[in-house]
């Protein structure tokens, strides 16, 4: 849950966190979740765009009209709300398996691994969105001559895809535990 929502709030909320990175008449761009940043030759810091769900893939912030995207690119950005949709659902999972160890309830754990299962899922979705999209763009970027890399915002989703399938098959067997009924439960005779 943690590391989905460091990639939602990826370029241009944060720029540090990011999926794709180039270089380009000497400055550099950041793409994110959310829109880009750009660092010209010289400047000392950031300029980002305005943070909106889809966005055209260029360098028109470096000073270069270049659009190497095209609409079907542009539409895959706008998939990538799928990051903080399975951080939500990583989170009413969490609570979920709060709320089964609190008041014991098998009800709860399932519904925790239920929850689990369909973050995962939309993880995943979102991690292959990812890597479809951002290594297309870099390969367009290096058959343009320039150079372009991965960001850390794909380990970091790899990472809470890992997560996620640790925690969605620990679920799934709490759910299928022993709970504690009568005696056992702490009823009082």
């Amino acid at each position: 849950m943690v590391l989905l929502l460091f990639v939602s709030v990826s370029t241009p909320v944060w720029e540090q966190v990011y999926f794709l990175k180039a270089f380009a008449n000497n400055g550099e761009i950041r793409w994110g979740i959310w829109g880009e940043c750009a660092k010209a030759a010289g400047a000392s810091g950031w300029t980002c765009s305005k943070a909106t769900l889809g966005y055209p893939l260029t360098l028109n912030p470096l000073g270069l009209d270049v659009n190497f995207g095209t609409g079907v690119l542009e539409n895959f950005t706008k998939v990538q709300v799928l990051h903080p949709v399975a951080g939500g659902l990583a989170l009413i999972a969490l609570i979920w398996g709060a709320l089964g160890v609190a008041l014991a309830s098998r009800g709860c754990t399932i519904l925790m691994s239920l929850t689990a299962f369909i973050g995962l899922l939309a993880a995943l979705v979102a991690l292959a969105i990812d890597l479809a999209l951002w290594i297309i763009v870099k390969n367009r970027l290096h058959d343009r001559g320039y150079p372009a890399d991965l960001g850390n915002a794909l380990w970091i989703t790899v990472g809470a895809c890992a997560a996620l399938i640790l925690g969605t098959c620990t679920a799934a067997c709490g759910s299928c535990g022993r709970f504690a009924t009568g005696r056992m439960g702490g009823e009082k005779y």
